[in-house]
């Protein structure tokens, strides 16, 4: 197991350093798809997790404030600690691939009508 670098807060210098930072996040994902797969027993393609990582970090690509940047590297950080760490329980991981199998609820009165149960 490879040793992790601790974590310390840090503010990015420019839009180029976050920008940086968020590739090296992004790289260490990546890198570890393999062993996560192995802690969590994932019965699915390496493909698939890694589309799932970068769809994470490509809902995100358009934020602008270098600060919120610092924050999302931040949190992203502590969620890969977790995930390496298997800190995680199993269905913890799996929620994040449920999200896309999910139909769509209807919202309105007349949608819940029309399918029976208002």
């Amino acid at each position: 197991m490879p040793l992790i670098e601790p974590l310390v807060t840090r503010t990015s210098t420019s839009m180029a350093d976050a920008r940086t930072r968020a590739i090296h996040l992004y790289r260490l994902w990546q890198k570890n798809v393999p062993q996560i797969m192995i802690d969590y027993h994932l019965c699915m393609p390496q493909a698939v997790v890694r589309a799932k990582i970068r769809e994470e970090f490509e809902k995100r690509r358009y934020v602008s404030d270098p600060r919120t940047i610092d924050v999302l590297l931040f949190k992203g950080r502590i969620e890969f600690e977790e995930t390496y760490n298997v800190w995680k329980q199993y269905s913890h991981v799996l929620r994040y691939f449920d999200s896309n199998e999910a139909d769509p609820q209807p919202d309105k009165f007349l949608d819940k009508f029309i399918e029976g149960r208002a």
